[in-house]
């Protein structure tokens, strides 16, 4: 079982800390900055329908951020390797720093890199997970801070190029798990026949149950290795005070 870290990251003047389950992040004070979508998929990746648990389990992150993914997820209990990449800078460096002090450098490996163009060296993970930019490229007032506006529009990584990539980087049985509001899955459902996947499960979140999903995680696997319908799953509670405490 994983400790509570022991340091807190090493701050830079532009940012502050945000203290979740124990753990220090590190985030800007005027940028991105993490929400419960980070919180759900980690979640779904150590509890839900497509989890994996296994230390032979190897995972990819796409678009890190700070890192709150990869380490919510090490921390509820994913016990294999993760190769996370970010493409900016400063979002990269707060990660590497995140991860150092909640001491999961030996699990989470922070690459600064464009994940659709990096080369490929090969190695095909189980998992392939990201909390993407929720709005299409030109739709939407864009953010004139460039930490948010990246991290929020397809300017750099859309819907297909993410679709594109999994569909390349996946095992054969591996599983691509992403967040997209509601309001996309039938772009998703078309994204993913044009890339060679297929959706096989869909988790709806919302913040009560009396409330219509607004965002939804989907599991993405390998058309060819698919032969049942898509499943959707009980909804998940967007409220933090769901989440369980960690491990420790």
């Amino acid at each position: 079982m994983k400790e509570a870290p022991k340091t807190m990251p090493e701050l830079r003047p532009d940012e502050d800390l945000s203290v979740l389950f124990d753990f220090g992040f590190a985030q800007s004070k005027t940028g991105y900055r993490f929400g419960i979508d980070a919180l759900l998929l980690a979640y779904h990746i150590t509890n839900g329908p497509a989890k994996c648990l296994t230390p032979e389990c190897k995972m990819m992150e796409i678009g890190t951020g700070s890192g709150v993914v990869s380490i919510l997820s090490v921390a509820w209990g994913f016990l294999g390797k993760i190769t996370a990449i970010e493409l900016q800078e400063q979002l990269a460096d707060r990660a590497k720093r995140n991860v150092q002090a909640a001491s999961m450098g030996s699990q989470i490996t922070v690459i600064t890199a464009d994940a659709t163009t990096m080369a490929d060296d090969q190695t095909r993970y189980d998992r392939i997970i990201s909390n993407p930019p929720f709005h299409p490229k030109g739709q939407g007032r864009l953010n004139p801070n460039s930490e948010k506006m990246l991290s929020r529009h397809e300017s750099t990584l859309t819907m297909r190029s993410l679709f594109a990539l999994a569909s390349q980087r996946l095992t054969p049985t591996g599983i691509l798990s992403v967040l997209y509001p509601y309001k996309r899955l039938e772009e998703a459902r078309s994204q993913a026949t044009k890339t060679n996947l297929k959706i096989q499960g869909i988790t709806p979140c919302s913040h009560n149950e009396a409330q219509p999903p607004t965002i939804l995680i989907l599991d993405l696997v390998q058309a060819h290795n698919q032969t049942t319908n898509e499943t959707w799953h009980p909804q998940t509670s967007m409220n933090r005070a769901s989440f369980p405490k960690l491990n420790q």
